[in-house]
């Protein structure tokens, strides 16, 4: 039996695309991109209702047990899905998922709206 990630990139499902793709297409098209980069088995893709950011759409979100949360908006994701793999393989690869550097990630960077820390006991 195979055990459900820890991890999770949500996408926006309440966001108003300008370019007709709807979040279950954008959710589709990151669960085969995390595929391909071999990444689905360490993070899962949900379509998620409003995360706050409706001022820009369309949003993402990336989360993880013990790891830092980020948020996203002003995406369009079919041409950031190259920077949103970097962002998900950083992600795993930095102690608590704490990304210090993010210029490896493109103009994604430019549309961090928040990086929280994990919470501590």
């Amino acid at each position: 039996m195979t055990s459900k990630p820890q991890n999770r990139l949500l996408v926006c499902a309440t966001c108003e695309r300008t370019d007709g793709q709807t979040a279950r297409q954008d959710a589709a098209q990151l669960r085969g991109a995390l595929k391909l980069a071999g990444l689905s088995d360490q993070i899962e893709v949900d379509a998620v209702p409003c995360l706050g950011g409706c001022v820009a759409p369309a949003n993402i979100s990336l989360q993880g047990v013990g790891r830092a949360t980020y948020v996203f908006d002003g995406l369009d994701v079919k041409t950031s899905e190259g920077e949103i793999i970097t962002l998900c393989q950083m992600f795993l690869e930095r102690d608590k998922g704490w990304i210090e550097d993010a210029r490896p990630l493109g103009d994604l960077r430019n549309h961090l709206r928040a990086r929280v820390p994990t919470l501590e006991a």
